[in-house]
């Protein structure tokens, strides 16, 4: 034995004489950090991301070296990889919250200066789109960078909108779309335009790989698995499209089981025993290497000594070992296959020869050129049933990625030995890693655990099987189990990190879902509804104030303004953040919070000049707060900006037109604010022969908004029958019955706010060719329609013109009449109204009239109750109505037939007792009011009645028509 090992000592040392192999490395991976962070230092950021990239597959599970990379990507506006390697730093250190937070707060850092440059493409996209709505570039670059956002709703909306525009789309643009429609779920659109486009290119592997997981998705699994093979036969080692015969999307990602695993053992059994027991008993492996050398077992020496390499490469046993076995290995294979090749050329149907071909071309992972010679034997040889040599075409088969072919191989096994327990648990493999067949493969999957409860492969499948399925605990239980095992297996390992990465991303898609819901219930106008999702969501989520934010505009949108205000705050406490402090300074505006408002805005402004946003309702909010002057100077200015299109100048017009009128230059440069028509028709009669038509014209001019002047002029046409009245009264004076009275006034109208105003009239009244006199009137009002409304008024006149008599035709005097009324209706319906006026007659009497009503709204549209009545004079005239202690006592109601926007028709009346008479009193009226258009509006009233006049009966009819045109 001694004399063995001497004389294989010495080959070895010959062989080093002779030549230098190459060997693995020991990997310095603090060499690799420590020239990143010079790199960093010195702002050579492209120099650290190629250290970093050697950093990170030497320690792929350290968090720190994709932080580092992440802030690389940051400082290169490389914003995309940066937000990709933040996300896996956060999602890989679990131990560290310290660590964990930095992390976090780098990826905010980044979102908040990346996603406003974004949002600005976005705006800058939409100007043009609002010039040119035709140009599909622009719909293209905002769906790009709404994906960039990750705001997949929105991209695959505008996306949209792009392929209606242009429907030569390139394939690369198709493949950022079908990222987007993978994210949406909108599987069944991706496929019919994959397929369109496949049809349209031929030839682009990435469509066909596409096309095949959209058909996957569907279950179309042979369409999607010819897709996958068209997509390979253009690129045949096109990751994507291979990992698609392996998976489905959201499925366990599953790597095939090592080919040498099947190789045939001969163990040595004291040192593999102790090995199983102390896997890192490092001595006693090299000495199971040398056995196995010994032993002409390169295979298994090869396969220990990768295990070796992994963490003692600077041990110089392990170099002198590993350079002999990887020569020797590849020179005895070769050899051996050069032989075997030249036994089968010499006759095609040496079984041995071909067997030994396919064991060594496995072991060199020279899989195509093994399935060459395997599929040109089994052509020639269709009937070879050795069971050995098909296992082995079928595993290769296998790994060169025809799985077709390996199920069909197999199941002929299986067919011919159903209990074979390696055939089945290959079997079982397959369907794992193409996601075909699963209950078949659960079913062998379970035979083979019963029989080897420790097999580690079997394990793992069936911890595939139950990631597949989202059983995670099922997995874990099986990874364990695994673990237990043999817990250095790549499968493992593997196995590990999918059932680690699959719950994250399980996780993440289930608060993803209860986020999209909230947003959903945004878009459908119902942000009540969605304030609970986004509360859910925060309530599970890691901090991301970017969410938060959005948070905030949902409660601002449901008008929950404290909680949205406080909202905005946290956001705003965690660092700048220019869109949040936009949105509060918008809920300070719709808060009335004057002084936070301007505040906020100007410092928006100060901070970027630029933000036409920013300055429009920096304007709004001086014109809301009473300062129209510096509102004036911020349209001014925008409008001054060369970069704003047709629709923002618009709007900034439309704003300039709100302004009050304020100073001198304002005067002309809004001057007239308005001009409008008021034409007017009123007819009165009663049963003593009195009759009263009239009609003209009021016109007024708008010199500022609060002043305005006006002109109006009336004429009305009295008459009487002489015989219908008391002869000894008309036969004191000349009584003609008749007269025509012109009325002629100038106007002056305030309007301190909009609801009160004040007018005065002052002109002159005529009979014509008789008498002339002056004619004035005073009037103040204030109303909020169907609220409240008080009217002040003096009017002096011809005194025919005021106290509707027939007997005052012919004679000229002075009367003056100051009236004061109001109304007011609560909450609950209640409504009191009344008049008081005062009568000053030039003949030396004087009167008042006195009315008030109480009564409720039973319906919206329908209200009665109770009128007092009451008239009284100082002399009781012949000449004209002028009672001494008349009251009345009635009930009236009101009811509006039709109240809209643009028609209102009511209807009234009152009925009820005179104390002094037997008579009753009675009254009706009907009203409507009509606006066709805007600026135009028809209004008439008509009133009949009955009453007692110096104990007799009196009589009356009156209707009232007019318009009120405002031109502009």
């Amino acid at each position: 034995m001694i004399k063995s090992r001497i004389q294989i000592s010495f080959l070895i040392l010959i062989l080093f004489s002779q030549i230098a192999f190459p060997q693995p490395q020991k990997v310095d991976v603090d060499a690799y950090m420590n020239t990143a962070l010079l790199h960093m230092k010195a702002g050579r950021y492209g120099e650290a991301i190629d250290q970093l990239n050697k950093y990170i597959t030497a320690m792929p599970q350290e968090s720190g070296g994709y932080n580092l990379r992440a802030m690389c990507f940051e400082k290169r506006q490389q914003y995309e990889y940066g937000r990709l390697d933040y996300r896996r730093a956060i999602a890989i250190e679990k131990r560290d919250a310290v660590k964990r937070a930095e992390y976090e707060r780098n990826l905010q850092h980044l979102l908040d200066i990346w996603y406003p440059i974004l949002l600005k493409k976005i705006e800058g996209h939409l100007r043009e789109i609002a010039i040119d709505p035709n140009q599909p570039f622009n719909y293209l670059e905002i769906g790009k960078t709404y994906k960039l956002m990750e705001i997949w709703d929105k991209a695959e909306q505008w996306y949209d909108e792009y392929l209606k525009r242009d429907d030569n789309a390139s394939p690369d643009e198709i493949i950022r779309y079908t990222e987007v429609l993978a994210k949406t779920g909108s599987i069944v659109k991706g496929e019919k335009i994959l397929k369109k486009f496949t049809d349209r290119y031929p030839s682009d592997w990435r469509l066909w790989s596409r096309y095949g997981y959209f058909t996957m998705w569907l279950g179309k699994y042979q369409i999607a698995t010819r897709a996958f093979e068209t997509a390979l036969g253009f690129k045949p080692f096109f990751k994507e499209a291979q990992d698609g015969l392996d998976m489905a999307t959201n499925k366990a990602y599953l790597t095939q089981e090592n080919p040498r695993a099947f190789e045939k053992e001969y163990p040595i059994d004291r040192y593999y025993r102790i090995l199983r027991r102390n896997p890192n008993d490092f001595d006693t492996r090299f000495k199971l290497v040398d056995d196995l050398i010994q032993a002409g077992r390169l295979e298994e020496a090869y396969q220990q000594l990768q295990f070796i390499g992994v963490t003692k490469s600077d041990d110089a046993r392990y170099k002198d070992k590993w350079e002999f076995v990887t020569e020797t290995r590849t020179k005895t294979y070769k050899e051996k296959l050069d032989n075997a090749k030249a036994s089968l050329s010499a006759n095609p149907n040496d079984k041995d020869a071909i067997k030994m071909i396919a064991e060594y071309y496995e072991y060199l992972a020279e899989y195509d050129s093994a399935m060459v010679m395997l599929d040109r034997y089994f052509e020639q040889n269709p009937e070879e049933k050795d069971a050995p040599l098909r296992y082995r075409w079928a595993r290769i088969s296998a790994w060169s990625r025809e799985f077709d072919k390996a199920i069909e191989i197999t199941d002929k096994l299986l067919q011919d030995s159903p209990n074979n327990l390696d055939y089945q648990l290959f079997r079982a493999q397959v369907s794992v890693w193409i996601n075909r067949d699963i209950d078949l493969a659960k079913q062998y999957l379970n035979n083979v655990l019963k029989a080897r409860p420790d097999n580690v492969q079997a394990l793992v499948s069936m911890g595939s099987i139950k990631l597949i399925e989202k059983d995670f605990d099922a997995a874990q239980q099986m990874a364990n189990k695994a673990k237990e095992i043999d817990a250095t297996n790549d499968d493992v390992t593997k196995l590990q990190s999918n059932i680690d990465w699959q719950k994250l991303r399980f996780e993440e898609e289930k608060l993803y879902a209860i986020l999209e819901e909230g947003r959903s219930r945004v878009t459908a106008d119902d942000p009540n509804g969605a304030l609970p999702f986004y509360e859910d969501y925060l309530s599970k989520a890691e901090p991301n104030n970017q969410i938060l934010r959005e948070y905030g505009d949902v409660l601002f949108l449901a008008k929950n303004y404290p909680k949205a205000l406080d909202t905005y705050n946290q956001v705003l406490s965690a660092g700048p953040n220019y869109d949040a402090q936009l949105q509060r300074a918008k809920l300070y505006f719709a808060m009335n919070d004057t002084v936070n408002t301007i505040h906020e805005f100007k410092d928006l402004v100060r901070q970027d000049s630029s933000d036409y946003d920013a300055n429009l309702s920096l304007g709004d909010s001086y014109a809301k707060f009473g300062e129209p002057d510096s509102a004036r100077m911020v349209y001014n200015n925008l409008l001054d900006w060369k970069d704003i299109d047709s629709t923002q100048i618009s709007a900034i017009k439309q704003r300039k037109g709100w302004l009050p009128i304020t100073g001198i230059a304002s005067i002309f440069e809004t001057f007239p604010s308005y001009v409008s028509l008021n034409p007017s028709v009123f007819y009165y009669t009663d049963n003593t022969s009195f009759r009263l038509f009239g009609g003209g014209l009021r016109m007024e001019l708008g010199v500022t908004k609060f002043l305005s002047f006006g002109v109006s002029f009336f004429r009305n046409s009295l008459r009487a029958n002489s015989a219908s009245l008391n002869q000894d009264i008309i036969g004191t004076y000349n009584f003609t019955g008749e007269q025509l009275f012109t009325t002629f006034k100038g106007l002056i109208l305030f309007r301190f706010f909009d609801n009160l105003r004040l007018s005065a009239g002052l002109g002159i009244s005529t009979v014509l060719g008789k008498f002339t006199r002056d004619d004035y009137d005073i009037n103040a009002s204030y109303e909020r329609r169907d609220t409240v409304g008080i009217s002040l008024s003096y009017k002096n006149t011809d005194a025919a013109l005021l106290l509707y008599s027939p007997y005052l035709i012919d004679i000229r005097s002075y009367a003056a009449i100051y009236n004061f009324n109001g109304y007011f209706r609560n909450r609950d319906g209640l409504k009191i109204s009344g008049l008081f006026q005062y009568v000053s007659v030039e003949d030396g009497n004087a009167g008042n009239d006195f009315n008030i009503r109480l009564g409720k709204y039973f319906w919206p549209d329908f209200a009665i109750g109770y009128e007092y009545a009451y008239s009284n004079y100082k002399i009781k005239s012949d000449y004209y109505y002028s009672p001494r202690n008349f009251e009345s006592h009635c009930i009236w109601l009101d009811n509006d037939l039709d109240k809209k926007e643009n028609l209102r028709v009511s209807i009234g009346g009152k009925i009820g007792i005179i104390p002094q008479s037997t008579l009753l009193a009675l009254e009706g009226h009907v009203e409507a009011e009509y606006t066709p258009i805007k600026k135009l509006i028809f209004s008439g009233r008509i009133s009949i009645g009955s009453s007692s006049r110096n104990n007799s009966s009196y009589r009356y009819f009156s209707g009232q028509l007019s318009a009120y045109w405002n031109i502009f």
